[in-house]
């Protein structure tokens, strides 16, 4: 069936802003069928996700925050371990792992028999790098009686004005700077040096 004019004049003054074209019978006929209304409501849902999936803007994830990371402990000034039963204290400047082992070191075993003392019956200190020690304050608050500092560049104030393997006196305390443990056990010259300080420390009198 045709449009005839007053119809399609209708349509024109209706759809003014569009173009409209007269599709003839045999176009109509060849045009697929109408879907179901049924089908049409099933596939409407899904149509609309979709569509509002291609419509919406993508929202981007955003990454948690990272976790600061926790600040290091603070190292205490002096990490001690050990009782001075007669009031020797022995310091070192050594990782901690090392410092937890000097009690096993066999060749300070060694030492402390020849003035007749153990490594339980001493009290080892192993002193903070980021800050400057003054042993006479170390003497004071310890009520120390001997102190035997260990190794080379310990930080310890006036260091520089201390010789190695000579006997120092502060009030009541008896203290000496020599050289590492591992040192002293390869040299035959510095075992005598300690040898020699150690005698006047623990056992001269005077």
């Amino acid at each position: 069936m045709s449009t005839s004019l007053p119809e399609l004049t209708f349509l024109q003054q209706l759809f003014e802003q569009d173009t409209l074209y007269v599709i003839p019978e045999e176009f109509k006929a060849a045009a697929p069928a109408a879907q179901d209304f049924s089908s049409a409501q099933e596939a409407q849902p899904a149509q609309v996700a979709a569509a509002a999936t291609a419509v919406a803007p993508k929202l981007t994830e955003q990454a948690p925050a990272p976790l600061a990371a926790p600040a290091p402990a603070e190292r205490a000034p002096i990490e001690w371990f050990g009782e001075a039963v007669k009031g020797t204290y022995l310091l070192f400047g050594v990782s901690e792992q090392e410092f937890k082992q000097a009690a096993q070191h066999v060749f300070l075993q060694k030492v402390l028999a020849a003035v007749g003392l153990t490594t339980q019956q001493v009290k080892f200190g192993n002193l903070s790098p980021t800050m400057v020690h003054d042993v006479k304050e170390i003497a004071q608050q310890q009520q120390a009686q001997h102190i035997l500092l260990f190794g080379q560049g310990l930080p310890v104030a006036n260091l520089s004005r201390l010789e190695f393997y000579r006997m120092y006196r502060f009030e009541n305390t008896r203290f000496v700077l020599v050289d590492a443990l591992e040192d002293i056990e390869k040299s035959v010259e510095l075992k005598k040096k300690l040898w020699d300080v150690l005698q006047k420390i623990f056992l001269q009198q005077n």
